[in-house]
């Protein structure tokens, strides 16, 4: 080993042992894009030869150091296990069991103490023809070709297609049953690449450039029981409780009708469910790639992917349960309650739901990722690369209707800031940057062993965690590579001979990848999007007064075909 060669190489060590415990990592991009790249832990900028036609996404740039034409064509299922249990907190005011208005309710108890929850499955939706399925699914391709007219001998193009967001789940719909649906008994989000044109140009021997357009579908979709465990609600019952038979004859009528609030709302029923699903069938974005190549031994990379704007839009529905419509109904009972409706804007008829058209404007954030690669020997390749990604762009999640929501409309009278045809989550994201690795070690010619590590602390501030409930993570990965046929298929004469050629892949590869996210416990009033009991962090806190505990580990399985001409 070369002089130069022992540097570099102490290099690539010391970025592996001093990593800043201090670093932030990313949430759910490039999870399981695709599965040659997330085998070496997605340290794959500065390996085009390891990714293929996916540098498409890794660093369009090493297109141009791949020969020929190359179809790459990988599919992969994503097993999700998470479970979830709730713990009522001590109130330290009064040393007994946190509660809504003092624990006038159910003996002070939430029916949630003591409650474990398991999430059924992973949720997806496919965009354009939007037909839901219980399962993860990851497919992803890309196609690479340089054209033999020596006048083109510089170029290289290519097209892909993959998914580099997204996430999903599915519960079962009946929150008192399964509580975990209170943050969503079906959620999905993701933007995909559906269409992506790529070119690359060789510079010189040893320095590439390239870009690629992303063209496609963002979709969010979201069904959720909504529950307002809230001093200001629960004061509501407890007067509606208080007032029963407290009928004073004329005065009351045209004041205050017994029983106040015709009952009120209680602070552990379900008051309403909402159901959103939005669409941006033209989300755009572009990725910036540099390879150099200096040694066949060392490489760097780089990529910049833009960040993309969805405009999302769809339809909406609230429904409302019986406490809320009956509490809405009172404000209109006399003279009275209808001025002081009008004062707070509050409605005074209730309706069954509110169905209508939302927009979801929504930003992917861009991302920064440098590479580099090490081949001290033959039979041995190190990479590493650090990632950066801007989620300071998703500080607040909006959600606008076409009309007022009755629901939001009450939140504003407890100190929901926003209009009340709007929905807004703050996150107050930070962005993040992190380090992945990735090893390939050849025994013989047509075989690989490949291992990755991903470490990625969360980027959700502690006082904002909930409805994105990513903690720490790190994915361990193995791939193993089998080369069948070393040999190009020659060109083919028609379509027919393209099928069968098609049948016999030049190359597979399979990954294994084990994603655990970090044992979380959120303390009660620890996150205000989650169980804050301060009774102005109104949405949205359905644990208010519970200890919140999380364990979730997800395995990704998924293979690659490689056909080479």
């Amino acid at each position: 080993m070369t002089r130069t060669r022992i540097i570099l190489f102490a290099a690539l060590l010391g970025m592996v042992a001093f990593v800043p415990a201090t670093a932030r990592g990313a949430l759910y991009e490039q999870l399981v894009t695709s599965p040659a790249a997330v085998s070496m832990g997605s340290a794959v900028t500065a390996f085009p030869e390891l990714s293929g036609a996916m540098t498409i996404h890794y660093n369009p740039a090493g297109l141009a150091v791949l020969p020929g034409a190359r179809f790459d064509n990988g599919i992969g299922f994503v097993s999700t296990y998470r479970e979830v249990s709730y713990k009522q907190a001590i109130d330290p005011g009064t040393g007994t069991p946190w509660a809504p208005f003092g624990g006038w309710f159910n003996q002070g108890r939430d029916p949630l103490d003591g409650a474990k929850d398991k999430q059924e499955s992973g949720y997806m939706i496919i965009p354009y023809i939007d037909y839901d399925i219980p399962y993860l699914i990851t497919p992803g391709m890309g196609i690479s070709y340089k054209p033999p007219d020596p006048k083109f001998s510089r170029w290289t193009f290519g097209f892909g297609q993959f998914a580099p967001y997204g996430a999903g789940l599915k519960n079962n719909k009946d929150p008192n049953n399964h509580p975990i649906s209170l943050l969503g008994e079906k959620a999905f989000f993701i933007r995909m690449s559906f269409v992506t044109p790529a070119v690359a140009y060789r510079v010189s021997d040893t320095l590439s450039v390239g870009m690629s357009v992303g063209i496609g579908p963002s979709l969010f979709y979201l069904s959720s029981s909504l529950r307002t465990p809230n001093d200001m609600s629960a004061l509501t019952g407890a007067l509606g409780e208080a007032t029963e038979g407290l009928e004073i004859p004329v005065i009351s009528e045209l004041t205050l009708p017994p029983p106040w609030f015709n009952g009120g709302m209680t602070p552990y029923a379900t008051q309403g469910h909402l159901e959103l699903f939005v669409e941006d069938y033209f989300t755009t974005s572009y990725n910036l790639g540099v390879l150099w190549q200096p040694y066949d031994w060392f490489a760097l990379g780089a990529c910049y992917q833009s960040e993309s704007e969805a405009n999302m839009t769809g339809d909406f529905e609230f429904k409302y349960g019986n406490e809320f419509r009956r509490t809405v109904d009172w404000l209109g009972r006399s003279p009275l309650t209808i001025i002081t409706a009008a004062i707070f804007d509050l409605p005074t008829s209730s309706v069954p739901s509110q169905k209508g058209s939302a927009t979801f404007n929504l930003t992917w954030p861009q991302r920064l990722q440098f590479g580099v690669k090490l081949k001290p020997i033959k039979q041995l390749t190190m990479t590493c690369d650090a990632n950066w990604t801007d989620w300071e762009v998703q500080k607040q999640w909006v959600m606008q209707f076409d009309q007022k929501i009755q629901l939001v409309r009450f939140a504003r009278m407890l100190g929901y800031l926003y209009s009340p045809d709007s929905q807004v989550f703050t996150h107050n994201f930070k962005n993040t940057w992190h380090l992945t690795y990735g090893v390939e070690i050849k025994p013989i010619e047509k075989i690989a062993l490949r291992l990755g590590y991903d470490a990625r602390p969360t980027s959700c501030v502690p006082e904002r965690f909930g409805p994105v409930p990513f903690p720490d993570l790190k994915i361990y990965s193995l791939g193993l590579s089998i080369v069948m046929d070393d040999k190009p298929k020659p060109r083919p004469k028609d379509f027919h001979e393209l099928t069968q050629q098609i049948n016999h892949a030049n190359q597979i590869d399979i990954n294994v990848s084990y994603i655990k996210l970090k044992d979380t416990t959120i303390k009660s009033n620890s996150s205000r999007n989650l169980n804050s009991t301060v009774f102005t962090d109104i949405v949205y806190n359905p644990y208010a007064g519970l200890d919140w505990h999380q364990e979730m580990h997800l395995w990704w399985f998924a293979v690659n075909q490689v056909f080479k001409w």
